[in-house]
């Protein structure tokens, strides 16, 4: 199944060679986790604090479903 990836900030650098920008589409397997794509794409589960799926905040272990777009926020800095 086809989903979309969306990586944002600092986590850009995890974007695969060919994608073009973010969110890319990704073949996964039907019934990956949020936390899981992480894993494919090579990403410390820590770089991800923040998880959307459909812009609605999620638990890193949410199933994601074909066509859903899945998003990563590192943690924010500030003052």
């Amino acid at each position: 199944m086809q989903v979309r990836v969306g990586l944002n900030a600092s986590l850009r650098r995890y974007i695969p060679e060919g994608a073009e920008g973010s969110p890319f589409p990704l073949d996964v397997s039907a019934g990956v986790s949020a936390l899981e794509i992480l894993a494919l794409l090579g990403i410390p589960p820590e770089r991800a604090h923040v998880v959307t799926i459909d812009g609605q905040q999620v638990d890193s272990d949410t199933i994601v479903a074909e066509g859903q777009e899945v998003s990563y926020f590192p943690p924010l800095a500030g003052g």
